[in-house]
């Protein structure tokens, strides 16, 4: 199994009021599949993306990736296993503007002084048809340009798993539907597992399985 988190449970104290965003929640995820999460507002989805990448701390729980418990790690092996094998794409982009795109696509490498493999970034790049655009600034370029880039940055490290946080919700109905393929066809064609968090049900509907977030807990799979 290539992610599994058991009794994964999170509580978040807002003054004297304990809100409980995530309650027991048991979930496996298989290699080279594709997953949404789909749930009302508040239904806990973001909360579950961030925990299962290790971006928050589970109050109860645990989560294993590769057979790899996330909570045993000290900050600094848990920062550099995300940037080896977790891809995180987010809704904002979270793209640095004073970067190129290219240089916002190697960020992960940089920060983790790792060879630049030019022939599978040309793969990249061509596939999310960002070649051209490498030297371009995220001012100059578009919406669904800055979306490619952040999905090739979440990909450069060739990560065992991509997380995306509603990646389409910026981007208008074509946009996304392009963004959704090429974001498919990229995690295919380098055998990668896709976890998407979403509001769109047409988007779900291509999932290979859906997952339905309510008040926390998982009720459909």
């Amino acid at each position: 199994m290539l992610l599994e988190a058991k009794k994964l449970g999170k509580t978040y104290q807002e003054g004297k009021l304990s809100v409980q965003a995530l309650r027991s929640v048991d979930l496996q995820i298989e290699e080279g599949k594709f997953y949404a999460v789909i749930g009302r507002s508040g239904s806990g989805k973001s909360t579950l993306l961030h925990l299962l990448g290790g971006l928050d701390t589970p109050t109860e729980g645990t989560v294993y990736l590769e057979g790899k418990d996330l909570a045993a790690f000290t900050d600094r092996e848990a920062a550099v296993f995300r940037r080896r094998r977790i891809g995180f794409i987010f809704q904002s982009y979270n793209l640095l503007p004073e970067y190129t795109v290219i240089d916002n696509i190697r960020l992960p490498l940089y920060l983790d002084q790792r060879a630049i493999d030019e022939e599978y970034e040309t793969m990249l790049l061509k596939k999310l048809r960002l070649t051209g655009k490498e030297k371009h600034y995220p001012s100059q370029i578009s919406g669904g340009e800055a979306q490619r880039t952040a999905i090739a940055r979440a990909l450069v490290t060739k990560p065992a798993i991509v997380l995306a946080d509603e990646p389409t919700g910026n981007l208008d109905a074509r946009s996304a539907e392009e963004v959704l393929w090429l974001l498919r066809e990229t995690c295919r064609s380098f055998h990668q597992t896709l976890l998407m968090v979403t509001h769109d049900l047409q988007i779900a509907r291509q999932a290979d399985v859906v997952l339905t977030l309510e008040d926390g807990m998982l009720t459909e799979e």
